[in-house]
């Protein structure tokens, strides 16, 4: 017996939750998978809730700089303040080469300039400079993989000695 009921649900994507979109009149539109559709006009709201909504887009925009820090104040403070000074001039984003993403370089940083004993804020301006195969290259060499290994059990082995010592108050 073939069953094609199976495959062809298998095949077939959902959609997806919600499409955002706005237009430049200040309409924002939330499409959802299921057809429903919500506009706002943001013209249409008061003055203090637009003002909350401005700050809450710029505290999440430089905070979403920074996720990838991973602990690094060095490196968490340099991509927060070429956030603020690209929007002081007037960019919404970066500008990068076509095809690339942002990079998660908070490990990448910290094992360069350990390497090299540099700072690593001079080393973070480079590896946000670098184009995606170069940072690639940089994680593959041995040495440096070896030192974001090395950073990362460090890091494993602090959050193993916070937990031992917060778990001591567990009843089982």
């Amino acid at each position: 017996m073939n069953d094609t009921t199976n495959d062809t649900a298998a095949e077939t994507k959902a959609p997806k939750f919600c499409e955002k979109d706005h237009s430049d009149d200040g309409l924002a539109e939330f499409k959802f998978g299921d057809g429903t559709v919500l506009t706002v006009d943001v013209n249409a709201l008061d003055e203090a809730v637009k003002y909350n909504l401005m700050m809450h887009g710029l505290m999440q925009k430089v905070g979403d700089s920074f996720a990838g820090a991973k602990g690094n104040y060095t490196v968490g403070i340099a991509a927060a303040e070429k956030v603020i000074e690209q929007l002081q001039s007037g960019q919404w984003t970066a500008s990068r080469a076509s095809g690339e993403t942002k990079p998660k370089t908070g490990e990448l940083v910290v094992a360069l300039a350990n390497l090299k004993g540099l700072d690593p804020a001079v080393v973070a301006v480079a590896v946000e400079k670098a184009t995606d195969d170069q940072r690639k290259a940089w994680r593959k060499h041995p040495a440096i993989a070896a030192e974001i290994a090395r950073i990362r059990a460090e890091k494993a082995a602090e959050r193993a000695a916070k937990a031992a010592t917060e778990g001591n108050d567990i009843e089982l």
